[in-house]
């Protein structure tokens, strides 16, 4: 019986957020539709984010897809994606 793909979450996400990039816990907000920019990401803290997305769970994200995520729910709702795509 194969193994569920694992799911990425909202938690994990802001695990990440709060770890990696030092977001203040209190300013990230499960609010799919909130943006990257209004977090006060820079380019600088979304190649981290997408590094740590990468060694954590072990596929490559294209440059030109990290352009194309700018909120909470794409990156949550991507991931997902290439994890199923994993199995």
């Amino acid at each position: 019986m194969a193994t569920p793909a694992p799911v990425f979450t909202f938690n994990d996400l802001k695990d990440i957020l709060v770890k990696r990039i030092r977001l203040p816990e209190s300013q990230i907000k499960n609010e799919p539709s909130m943006s990257f920019e209004a977090l006060g990401l820079d380019s600088l803290a979304l190649v981290e984010l997408q590094l740590e997305v990468q060694q954590r769970y072990g596929f490559t994200i294209p440059d030109e897809d990290v352009r194309n995520i700018t909120t909470i729910g794409q990156a949550i709702d991507y991931t997902n994606r290439r994890l199923q795509k994993a199995e």
